[in-house]
C-alpha cells in the first residue's frame, strides 16, 4: 500500500498544452498531487472522450437505448438500486470485470458532487486488512470493503492534518497499519508538509478520531512529502522533494502502539558527531533530487535488513535498511540515458532531442529479488499535416524493464502502454504501476483508466471510465490471484484475468481480435446505463487489426453468432437486437475518431452489412404483414427453401426464420431464386402469374428499396464516398433480374383480358410497375457509377461492359417510361424522367397528345417549366425532337429565341437555323447557312428556292446598312443558280423525247423512251445505258444531281444537237474543283477523262479524214462541226486551267480501276460495276483505234486559228 505526491516539472514549459499542473519545486508553495491523489502528478491526464451525436438509423422499429452514466445523484441511484455481485460489466476471453461492492453512503455523499478539477480525492483499496481508503484535504473515509458485498459498510471518518496555506489539489498521503485478523488496523495520514498523524485502530473513526498520536517529519523550507509507501506492517517509508527518506516505525509499548520517525542515515554516535569525517563515507552521500517512486523489497526470514529502491528525478538509489534502525545508500546510478535509448529504439517515433522528449520516470515496482519494472512518459509529437480531428498525445506512456546486475541497472525490455493523454484529458492524476502477477502481468492506474499488459506477450488492453465525472482512486491487487479491485467514484469492480488466454494470445491475429473483443464489449455492455466503463480504442490502433476486426464482428452480428447476439424466440426482437448492435458499431467507430482509419472497401462493407440486415427486418414485416392480413407468401417461402437447399441449409424446419437469422449476409443471392419461380410461373401449364409476379415484386422491391433507402440515409455515418465499390445491389445478375420483372409485368398487365376477374387480379402488378422501374434506374444508373468511378478502372471487361450497359439504359429508359404512360403513371415517368435527366424522353412523354399550336399542348405548363428549370439540357433534347418529327412550326412558335440561338450555335442545322436567323435579321448568317444546305440539298426545287432566298437575304445586307457584301459568297450564289438552270435547260431537252407520246405514262415508261431517242449511241453499251437511265430518273423524280453526275449525264446523251454540254459538263466539273465542292480528288481526273473519251469518239472520224476531192475551207469545216472542237474552243479562254480540264487523246485512254467504280456507284452490284467497266475499255480501245493525235494538233491550229482571227477582227 502507497500513496505517492505529485510528480515534479523538471523543464520549463510555453505553451499551455505542455505546462505541467504541478507548480514549480522553488519557494514556499508545496508539492501537491493534482487531481487529488496519493500519487504523484504527470503531465499525462484522461484522454479525450467525444460525445458527438452521429445521425440516428432511420428505423422506426429500432431504437438505440443506451447513454453515459455521470456520478450525480440519477447515476447514484443506480448503483443504491443494488447490483450483484455476478453483474458483467465488460468480458473477453481474456478478462472479465464485473461489479464488486458498493460505496458507503458517506463516501457517495462526499463524491457525489465532487469536481475532480477542483476537489483533490485520493484513495487505496488495501487487499491486505479489507479495507478502503478515500480521502481529501480534511477529511478521510475508511471502511471494510468486504462487508459491502452482505450489506451497508461501516465507515470511519477522520480529521486530516491541517495546513495553514495548502496548495491546490492538495490531499493527504495515507497508509493502513495491519494488526492481524484479530484486530482493525490503525491508519496513518502524513500532511503535504509532513504532519503526520496515528490512529492504532479505526475504530477511533467512530468517536470523531480525536485520539491520534502527532508527529512531524523535520522537513526543510520548501520540502514537501512525494510519497508514502508501507514496507511492511510497522514500517513504512516517506520521501520528499529534495531528495530525503524517512523511516516512520509503529512499536508496542505499555499496551500502547507508538509511531516512531526519522531519517535515513546510518546511527551516529557521540564520537561521530565531534568527528564526522572518519566515519562517514562521502562516495556514498545521497544526491538531493524530487523522489518519485520508492520501492521496498520484503524482508527474507533472518535477515538483517531489506533493499529498499528510490527513484529521484532520472537516477536509481539503492538502499539497505537494516532491522537495527539505520540505514544505508549502497549505489545511485543515473539511468536516464539508456533509459532514453531503449525509449527511442522501441519508438521510432520518439524525438531525437533530450529536450523535446522530456523523460520522466514514474513509479517503480519490484518483481523479484534484481528485477523492476519502471513506468515512464515523454512528450507526444503533433502531426501538423494531420487532419484528424481527435487530440493529440500530450504524454506517452511505457514501461522500461530494468534489471540490476552487480555493476551497473540494465534495461532489459520496453513495452507500450495503451494510453496516452492528451490536451482535453480529464481531471489530472499520477499513474502508477501494480505487479498483478510478477512476470506475467501489470496493471497502470490512471485517473479514468486501467491498463492491463502481459509481461509474457503484447496483449493488453484497458478499463476506461465513462462519465467525465468519474475517476479512479485506488488499485488493490489480490494476493496470489490474477485478479484486481479498482476502486472509483462510483463504484468498486472487480477484474479476473484468465492467464491460459492472456499466455495463447498471437500478435497476428490477436490484435484483430482485440479489436473486435473491444467492439464487442462495446455493443454487449456499453449501452448498459448501470454500465461505469467506457469502451474505447487504444491509442496508435494498428488500421488493418480495426478493418478486420470490425468486419469479423459485423459478420458475426449478421449470422446471429450467440457470442454477440442474444437468442430469442421473437424473430422481429432479435433482428431489432441485431441492428441496434451494428448501428452501435458504427456509433463507437465514430466516437473513437476512428473511421477515418478505415477504407472506403472497409466502411463500404459494414454499411452493406448494415444495409443487408434492415432490408431483411424489412422483409419479415412485410411477411408478416402479408400473414395478418390472411395472404399467402409462397414466392417468398419456396425461394427461401431452394436457397437453403442450394447452401446445404436445408435440414431447418422453418427455413425462412433460419434464413433471416443465419444468412442474411447473402440476402442478394435470394432474387435469382425469386426470379426462377416467375418464369416457372409464366411457362407452366399450371402457373399462376397473377399471383406469383406481384409476390416476386414484392419481395425484390423490398430487399432493393430497403436497402438503397438505408445507404442514402446513413451515408455520412459510415462515411461512404460515392459510387459505392462494386455494390451488391447493382450487380449484372441483379440488374437482368429487375428488368425481367418489370418486362413480365408489364406483359401480364398489358396482355388482353375480357373477364373482370382477371382485370382486378392486374390491379396489384399494374400499380407496382413504377416502383419496378423506378428500382431497375436506380440499379443501373448506381452500376455505370462504380463502372466509371476510378476504382473499377483495373479492373477487367470495364469499359466494354460499361458502354454496352450505357446504350442499353439508353434504349431502355424512353421504352419503359412509355410503358408507365401508357397504363396511367405519366406522372411517375415524368418524375423518373426528371430524376435522371433523361431529357430526351422528357421531350418525347410531353408531345404525346396535340402538338400544334404550343399553346394546346396539354403539356405547354410542364414544357415551360423544364424550360426554366433545365435551360439548354433540355431545350437541346427538345429542339431535337422537334427537328426529328417534322414539327419546326411547333419550334419556332415558341418564344425562347436565346435558347435556339445556342442550340444551333451548338448543334448546326443550316438547313433549318436560316429560317431562325431570317427572324432574328441576321441575313449574312441565313445566307450562308442556305449556301452550305443548297450545296447538299436533294430536291432540285429545294436547291433552287434556297440559293435563290439566299442570294435575296445576302443583298438584304446593302438595305440593313452594311456597305460592302462579300462578293465570293454572291459569285457562289450565282454558280449555285446556273447550275440549277443546268438542270432545267436539260430536264427540257431530256422531256423534249416525250412529246410525241400520247397519254400518260410511268416513270420507268418515260425514262426508258428517253434513253432510246436521247442515249441511241449507248444502245451497244448496255452498262452506260442504264446508268444514263439511272440519272434521267433522279432528274424526272425531282432530284438534284451533283456535279459529277451532270457531268455523266450531260457527256453520255447523244449531242448531235447540242455538242456544246460536253463544254458544259467540262466547266461544271472545272468550277466543283475551283470551288472545293464535293468530288473526291482520286474520281475528279477519272471524270475529265471519261469526258473527254466521249467527245473525242462523238463524231466519224473515219469520214471526216476522206479527203478526196475535198477542200480546205470544207474540211476546215467538217472540223469545226465536231464536238472536239467545240470543246477546245470553250477551254481555250481559260488560263488557269485544272488538271484534266484540257487533255490530248492519249491522255484520255485510262479507265478508273473497279475498285474507284463500286465507290463512284455504291448501288450498284459487282457484276454491274464490272460490266461498267467494260464499257469504259470499249470506248478507251475505240478511241486507241482513232489515232486522233495528228487531229488533235490540227484541230488545236485551227481553234488557235480561229480564235485569233476573231480577235483581230
Amino acid at each position: 500500500m502507497a500513496t505517492f505526491s505529485p510528480h515534479p516539472r523538471r523543464t520549463t514549459r510555453y505553451s499551455s498544452i505542455g505546462m505541467s499542473p504541478s507548480p514549480p519545486r522553488q519557494g514556499v508553495a508545496r508539492r501537491t498531487r493534482a487531481g487529488g491523489s496519493t500519487q504523484p502528478q504527470s503531465r499525462f491526464s484522461t484522454p479525450a472522450r467525444r460525445i458527438g451525436n452521429l445521425p440516428a438509423v432511420k428505423d422506426d422499429e429500432s431504437v438505440l437505448s443506451g447513454s453515459g452514466m455521470d456520478v450525480d445523484d440519477e447515476s447514484s441511484e443506480v448503483f443504491e438500486r443494488g447490483l450483484r455481485t455476478d453483474t458483467v460489466f465488460s468480458k473477453s476471453k481474456e478478462m472479465t470485470v464485473t461489479f464488486y461492492a458498493q460505496l458507503p453512503m458517506e463516501v457517495k455523499q462526499a463524491l457525489r458532487n465532487a469536481d475532480f478539477y477542483r476537489d483533490a480525492y485520493t484513495g487505496d483499496v488495501d487487499t491486505l486488512t479489507g479495507f478502503a481508503v478515500v480521502a481529501s484535504l480534511r477529511t478521510c473515509f475508511v471502511w471494510k470493503y468486504s462487508q459491502a458485498l452482505t450489506g451497508t459498510p461501516t465507515c470511519y471518518i477522520f480529521g486530516c492534518p491541517k495546513e495553514a496555506y495548502p496548495p491546490p489539489m492538495a490531499t493527504p498521503f495515507h497508509a493502513l497499519v495491519p494488526f492481524g485478523t484479530q484486530r482493525e488496523p490503525g491508519l496513518i495520514i502524513c500532511s503535504n508538509i509532513g504532519q503526520i498523524r496515528f490512529w492504532d485502530s479505526i475504530g477511533m473513526g467512530l468517536a470523531g478520531g480525536d485520539n491520534f498520536s502527532f508527529s512531524l517529519l523535520d522537513l526543510e523550507e520548501g520540502e514537501n512529502v512525494t510519497s508514502f509507501v508501507r514496507a511492511d506492517s510497522q514500517t513504512f517509508i516517506a520521501s520528499t522533494s529534495a531528495g530525503r527518506l524517512f523511516r516512520l516505525l509503529v512499536t508496542s509499548a505499555g499496551g500502547k502502539y507508538h509511531l516512531s520517525v526519522h531519517p535515513f542515515g546510518r546511527p551516529q554516535s557521540s564520537l561521530s558527531r565531534f568527528l564526522p569525517g572518519f566515519f562517514s563515507d562521502p562516495d556514498q552521500q545521497p544526491q538531493r533530487g524530487f523522489i518519485s517512486a520508492v520501492a521496498a523489497e520484503e524482508l527474507e526470514r533472518g535477515a538483517s535488513g531489506r533493499l529498499v529502491w528510490a527513484l529521484v528525478d532520472l537516477r536509481l538509489q539503492k538502499w539497505n535498511m537494516a532491522i537495527e534502525g539505520w540505514e544505508k545508500l549502497i549505489t545511485e546510478e543515473d539511468i536516464g540515458e539508456q533509459t532514453r535509448a531503449a525509449v527511442r529504439e522501441h519508438f521510432t517515433s520518439a524525438p531525437e532531442s533530450d529536450l523535446e522528449l522530456d523523460l520522466e520516470l514514474l513509479d517503480l515496482k519490484l518483481q523479484k529479488p534484481g528485477d523492476m519494472v519502471m513506468l515512464v512518459s515523454w512528450a507526444g509529437q503533433e502531426d501538423g499535416t494531420s487532419t484528424d480531428l481527435a487530440p493529440h498525445p500530450r504524454r506517452v506512456y511505457a514501461v522500461v524493464y530494468l534489471r540490476h546486475l552487480p555493476d551497473a541497472f540494465t534495461v532489459t525490455k520496453v513495452q507500450a502502454v495503451p494510453y496516452q493523454s492528451t490536451s482535453s484529458s480529464g481531471a489530472p492524476m499520477h499513474p502508477r504501476i501494480q505487479v498483478v502477477v510478477p512476470e506475467k502481468l501489470l496493471a497502470i492506474q490512471f485517473g479514468d483508466a486501467v491498463t492491463i499488459c502481459s509481461q509474457e506477450n503484447e496483449y493488453m488492453d484497458r478499463l476506461e471510465l465513462k462519465s467525465a465525472m468519474d475517476r479512479t482512486l485506488g488499485l488493490g491487487v489480490v494476493q496470489g490471484e490474477s485478479e484486481f479491485l479498482v476502486l472509483t467514484a462510483a463504484t468498486m469492480m472487480k477484474t479476473t484475468i484468465d492467464l491460459d488466454e492472456v499466455a495463447s494470445f498471437h500478435p497476428e491475429p490477436g490484435r484483430a481480435n482485440l479489436i473486435k473483443s473491444t467492439m464487442t464489449k462495446a455493443i454487449l455492455y456499453g449501452s448498459l446505463p448501470e454500465n461505469p466503463l467506457h469502451f474505447s480504442f487504444p491509442p496508435e490502433i494498428d488500421e488493418e487489426a480495426l478493418m478486420s476486426g470490425a468486419e469479423q464482428l459485423s459478420a458475426a452480428i449478421l449470422e446471429s453468432d450467440t457470442e454477440v447476439v442474444r437468442a430469442h424466440h421473437d424473430l422481429h426482437a432479435q433482428m431489432t437486437g441485431r441492428k441496434e448492435r451494428l448501428s452501435f458499431l458504427i456509433k463507437f467507430i465514430n466516437d473513437n475518431s476512428a473511421l477515418t482509419k478505415m477504407s472506403q472497401r472497409s466502411r463500404q462493407t459494414l454499411a452493406a452489412d448494415a444495409e443487408k440486415l434492415y432490408a431483411a427486418h424489412q422483409l419479415w414485416l412485410r411477411h408478416n404483414e402479408s400473414l395478418r392480413a390472411g395472404h399467402t407468401d409462397d414466392v417468398l417461402y419456396e425461394a427461401v427453401y431452394r436457397y437453403m437447399n442450394d447452401v446445404g441449409e436445408g435440414h431447418h424446419e422453418d427455413c425462412l426464420r433460419a434464413f433471416l437469422r443465419l444468412r442474411v449476409r447473402d440476402l442478394g443471392g435470394l432474387l435469382p431464386h425469386v426470379a426462377e419461380l416467375v418464369r416457372r410461373s409464366s411457362s407452366e401449364m399450371n402457373g399462376k402469374p397473377t399471383e406469383t409476379v406481384p409476390q416476386a415484386n414484392q419481395v425484390v422491391l423490398t430487399i432493393l428499396q430497403s436497402a438503397h433507402s438505408y445507404r442514402a440515409y446513413n451515408l455520412g455515418v459510415y462515411g461512404v464516398v460515392l459510387p459505392m465499390i462494386d455494390p451488391w445491389t447493382s450487380q449484372p445478375e441483379v440488374v437482368e433480374i429487375v428488368n425481367e420483372l418489370f418486362n413480365v409485368t408489364t406483359q401480364l398487365v398489358e396482355a388482353h383480358s375480357g373477364d373482370s376477374e382477371t382485370a382486378e387480379s392486374k390491379k396489384v402488378p399494374r400499380a407496382q410497375l413504377p416502383e419496378l422501374a423506378s428500382c431497375l434506374f436506380r440499379c443501373i444508373q448506381e452500376r455505370l457509377d462504380w463502372l466509371a468511378s476510378p476504382s473499377a478502372a483495373d479492373e477487367t471487361g470495364v469499359e466494354r461492359e460499361r458502354s454496352l450497359l450505357e446504350d442499353r439504359f439508353r434504349q431502355l429508359r424512353p421504352e419503359a417510361l412509355e410503358v408507365l404512360r401508357r397504363n396511367g403513371f405519366a406522372n411517375e415517368a415524368f418524375r423518373l424522367a426528371e430524376d435522371y435527366h433523361d431529357f430526351r424522353s422528357l421531350a418525347s412523354l410531353c408531345h404525346k397528345g396535340k402538338i400544334y399550336p404550343p399553346e394546346d399542348n396539354p403539356n405547354a405548363a410542364r414544357i415551360e417549366n423544364y424550360i426554366q428549370k433545365f435551360k439548354e439540357a433540355f431545350t437541346t433534347e427538345l429542339y431535337q425532337w422537334y427537328i426529328e418529327h417534322g414539327e419546326l412550326r411547333t419550334m419556332f412558335a415558341q418564344s425562347h429565341s436565346e435558347y435556339l440561338d445556342t442550340f444551333f450555335a451548338e448543334h448546326p442545322h443550316p438547313g433549318i437555323s436560316w429560317i431562325h436567323d431570317l427572324g432574328r435579321g441576321r441575313y449574312a448568317l441565313a445566307s450562308q447557312a442556305l449556301l452550305t444546305e443548297a450545296e447538299h440539298a436533294p430536291e432540285l426545287v429545294s436547291k433552287h428556292l434556297m440559293l435563290s432566298i439566299g442570294k435575296l437575304s445576302h443583298l438584304a445586307q446593302l438595305h440593313e446598312g452594311t456597305k460592302t457584301i462579300n462578293q465570293d459568297v454572291l459569285d457562289a450564289f450565282h454558280d449555285g443558280l446556273d447550275f440549277v438552270s443546268v438542270h432545267e435547260t436539260l430536264i427540257e431537252d431530256l422531256k423534249s423525247a416525250l412529246a410525241s407520246v400520247r397519254g400518260r405514262q410511268s416513270l420507268e415508261t418515260q425514262v426508258e423512251t428517253i434513253a432510246q431517242k436521247k442515249a441511241a449511241n449507248l444502245s451497244n453499251r448496255r452498262a452506260l445505258y442504264n446508268v444514263f437511265k439511272f440519272l434521267v430518273r433522279q432528274l424526272l423524280q425531282g432530284k438534284a444531281l451533283s456535279v459529277e453526275d451532270m457531268a455523266e449525264l450531260l457527256s453520255l446523251k447523244d449531242n448531235y444537237e447540242r455538242v456544246e454540254d460536253y463544254a458544259t459538263a467540262l466547266h461544271l466539273l472545272a468550277r466543283a474543283e475551283v470551288n472545293h465542292q464535293n468530288i473526291p480528288s482520286s474520281r475528279r481526273l477519272s471524270v475529265f477523262r471519261n469526258v473527254w473519251r466521249r467527245i473525242y469518239i462523238h463524231d466519224d472520224w473515219n469520214m471526216i479524214r476522206q479527203t478526196t476531192g475535198v477542200s480546205d475551207e470544207e474540211l476546215n469545216q467538217r472540223l469545226r462541226s465536231t464536238a472536239l472542237y467545240a470543246a477546245l474552243q470553250a477551254v481555250a479562254p481559260k488560263r488557269q486551267r485544272p488538271e484534266g480540264y484540257k487533255l490530248p487523246p492519249a491522255e484520255a485512254l485510262d479507265v478508273p480501276s473497279e475498285d474507284e467504280l463500286a465507290l463512284r456507284w455504291p448501288s450498284m452490284s459487282p457484276e454491274e460495276v464490272s460490266a461498267v467497266e467494260r464499257d469504259y475499255w470499249r470506248d478507251s480501245r475505240v478511241l486507241q483505234d482513232l489515232d486522233l493525235d495528228a487531229i488533235y494538233q490540227s484541230m488545236e491550229q485551227l481553234v488557235s486559228m480561229d480564235e485569233g482571227a476573231s480577235g483581230s477582227s
